[in-house]
């Protein structure tokens, strides 16, 4: 299941010497709404990472995130 998306900002980023990228920052509801999933993607060149985890110590306990499709198409599930 995917939940409903709160925030979401993209910035330019000069790079490190190897060229111009870009961060991006997702924030969705957590099924318990007290939190939040987090989405961050480095599009930088010789820096590009791409990681979601969840902020909520009660969904953590319930739930785990299914990144088996790739990071932008998560997925959370129960355990």
């Amino acid at each position: 299941m995917r939940t409903e998306k709160i925030y979401a900002s993209n910035e330019n980023h000069p790079g490190y010497g190897a060229g111009d990228g870009d961060t991006e920052r997702y924030e969705y509801k957590c099924p318990c709404g007290k939190g939040k999933i987090v989405e961050e993607h480095d599009n930088i060149p010789g820096f590009r990472e791409h990681d979601v985890w969840i902020e909520c110590e009660e969904c953590s306990k319930k739930y785990k995130l299914d990144t088996s499709k790739g990071v932008r198409s998560w997925e959370i599930v129960e355990i």
